[in-house]
Order: structure tokens, then C-alpha cells, then sequence
């Protein structure tokens, strides 16, 4: 396999192979798919071109639950070409296989891909093939610890939904899969499409790769996770309005200081920026879908003026609107 230079990525759409060890757990597979799925549709074009292929005999790829079956197109010794980018997928129960030529092939992609990223137990394959030897990684927060012992030499992190090392990622699995995946499409595409992508699949918000795993779930915040939730999207319905952190908390019915403590924990941001974020993301789309002047796409979107806006673009995008609709168009002319 040969790596691909930066003018070559940059070309046409990313061929990514998705290596399934089956049994699999279907969202590990299910959930990736989907988000690479989505930023197609959303840009209009092939972002992203996915294969599916398996270290088994067969094609057929079952999943753990017995409820969904999965067809493969190929096993993987039958890749050939140029790749962009390699996704491990197997089951508990397939964590600890020992297949040497899965894990030669393996190696030889971490040598020529641009990234490869585990879901979940794949980390143990990773490990098992070499590829982790002094780096950091995660896995599912129950196997984490198995991960440790059984290999001494993988810098092991703790609760971690997804680990970056060199161009080695893995992730916790299940939805974080979901979260690995959209930090691959903000690493290609930016933040704008990766947070389109998951407004596409209805998730509240977009997880860093700290977060601990624990927190997505305990019980005790149920009922705040509900309430913050509930309020992003009345923000995301209401940016035309003046939107004082105060009127935020006040809209919730919590003292300001408990607002900011939840907000900031449950979404991982503080109100402000996140009020600034979607407002950016808001005016960005108004710029790409439609020809309404600056002005009316600031005062929609809830910036004061056409200059705080630009501001806000320079800051959260790199580039100012005017020049961002000035590449759009000529992208469109393009293509």
C-alpha cells in the first residue's frame, strides 16, 4: 500500500476500509458508517468512500446480538490500492484472536494509511499486532484494565472516549464510535460539517475525546443532561434573541452559578461560547444555502452587527464570511 501525499488527499473522496473481526458489536460498525454516510449527503458529494472487509472466511459478518447480519465485499488480503484511512471493528468475544496475517496487513496500513482508529475492544487487536507498543490508547471502560495487564506496554488511559497517538486512534466503542468518527470528519472537513453531521443524527452534542466515559450515563444526572439538552435546542431555535447567560438560567429556572457548572459539565463548553458557536454555524449555513446579504444573515443568525460576525468567523473558522461565500462559489463553479 502506498501513502498518500497531501495533494493527493485533498483530491476526490477518502477510501476508507472498514476491517470487521466478526462477531461484531453492530453499533461499532453501525455508527461510524452512519456519520460517514451523513457528511455525503450533507456535502453533496463523495466525501468519504467506505468498504467493508473481513478477516473471515466468509463474507457474511454476524453481529454479537444475533439480530443483524452485515455483507462484507471482500477479506481484507484482497485490498489493494490506495487508502486513506483503516477502522478496526470486532466483538468481546473476538478481542483476543491471533491472526498473523490480519495483523502483518495491519501493520503494513499503519505504515502506508494516513490514520487508523480501533472501536472499542479493537484496541486489542491493535496491541496485539504491535501498534500500540509506548503509545497512549483506551478501549470500553470495562476492558480498559484487561487492556493494561495484558499489555504492559500501551500507555493505557482511563475513561477516555477516544485516544489519539501519532496516527493511531482508538475509542471506547458503542457511541463513541459515533464521536471517533466525527473527529475524523472535523480533522477532513472541518468543524462546520462535523457539527452539521451531528445535528443530522439528532445528537445534542458533540464529545471531546477527554470526556470521561462514566459521565455520558450516571443516573444522578439524568435529569439535568434532560434539561440542558432540551435547552440547546431552544437555543438553536431561538439566536436571534439576546441570549444572556442570566436569561439562560433564568429560562431553566437555576441560579446562575449552578446554570454555568451544569451547562459547562453536561456540554463540555461554557454558555458563551457555545451561544457563539451556534450562531457561527447558523450564519455559516445561511451563507452556504442561500444569497441573503451579510446583514440579514448577521441579524439572523443573533450577531449584533455584520462586523461582529466577521469577528466571530476569524475566530471560530479561520476565515471571514466574505471569503468563505467568495471559496464557496468558486468550489460550486468547479465542480
Amino acid at each position: 500500500m502506498k501513502r498518500l501525499n497531501d495533494s493527493e488527499r485533498d483530491v476526490g473522496c477518502r477510501r476508507i476500509i472498514v476491517v470487521v473481526v466478526p462477531p461484531i458489536e453492530e453499533l461499532d460498525l453501525v455508527g461510524p458508517l452512519q456519520v460517514f454516510s451523513s457528511v455525503n449527503r450533507l456535502a453533496a458529494r463523495p466525501v468519504y468512500s467506505v468498504e467493508i472487509v473481513t478477516s473471515a472466511e466468509q463474507l457474511r459478518v454476524d453481529g454479537e446480538g444475533g439480530l443483524l447480519t452485515f455483507l462484507a465485499q471482500r477479506r481484507f488480503s484482497s485490498v489493494q490500492g490506495q487508502l486513506d484511512s483503516v477502522l478496526l471493528v470486532c466483538g468481546v468475544g473476538t478481542r483476543k484472536v491471533r491472526d498473523d496475517s490480519l495483523f502483518a496487513w495491519l501493520r503494513g496500513a499503519q505504515a502506508s494509511a494516513r490514520r487508523l482508529g480501533a472501536v472499542c475492544v479493537g484496541a486489542f487487536l491493535f496491541a496485539a499486532a504491535g501498534l500500540l507498543n509506548g503509545k497512549k490508547a483506551t478501549a470500553h471502560w470495562r476492558f480498559v484494565r484487561e487492556l493494561a495487564r495484558l499489555y504492559p506496554s500501551v500507555k493505557v488511559e482511563l475513561n477516555r472516549l477516544w485516544v489519539k497517538d501519532g496516527n493511531i486512534y482508538t475509542s471506547a466503542g458503542i457511541s463513541a464510535g459515533i464521536d471517533l468518527a466525527l473527529a475524523w470528519v472535523e480533522e477532513d472537513c472541518g468543524s462546520a460539517l462535523a457539527h452539521e453531521a451531528a445535528r443530522e443524527l439528532v445528537l445534542f452534542l458533540r464529545r471531546p475525546a477527554g470526556q470521561d466515559q462514566v459521565s455520558v450515563s450516571l443516573g444522578s444526572q439524568a435529569s439535568e443532561m434532560k434539561t440542558m439538552q432540551e435547552l440547546q435546542v431552544w437555543i438553536a431555535e431561538n439566536l436571534h434573541r439576546p441570549l444572556s447567560v442570566q436569561h439562560l438560567a433564568n429560562h431553566t429556572s437555576m441560579s446562575l452559578r449552578n446554570f454555568q457548572r451544569v451547562f459547562t459539565r453536561e456540554v463540555g463548553t461554557t454558555p458563551s461560547q457555545h451561544i457563539a458557536q451556534a450562531r457561527v454555524e447558523a450564519a455559516l449555513r445561511q451563507l452556504e444555502r442561500s444569497d441573503k446579504p451579510p446583514k440579514k444573515i448577521a441579524l439572523d443568525s443573533g450577531f449584533a452587527s455584520v462586523d461582529v460576525m466577521r469577528r466571530a468567523f476569524v475566530r471560530h473558522l479561520g476565515i471571514t464570511p466574505h471569503a468563505l461565500r467568495r471559496r464557496l462559489k468558486i468550489e460550486a463553479l468547479t465542480q
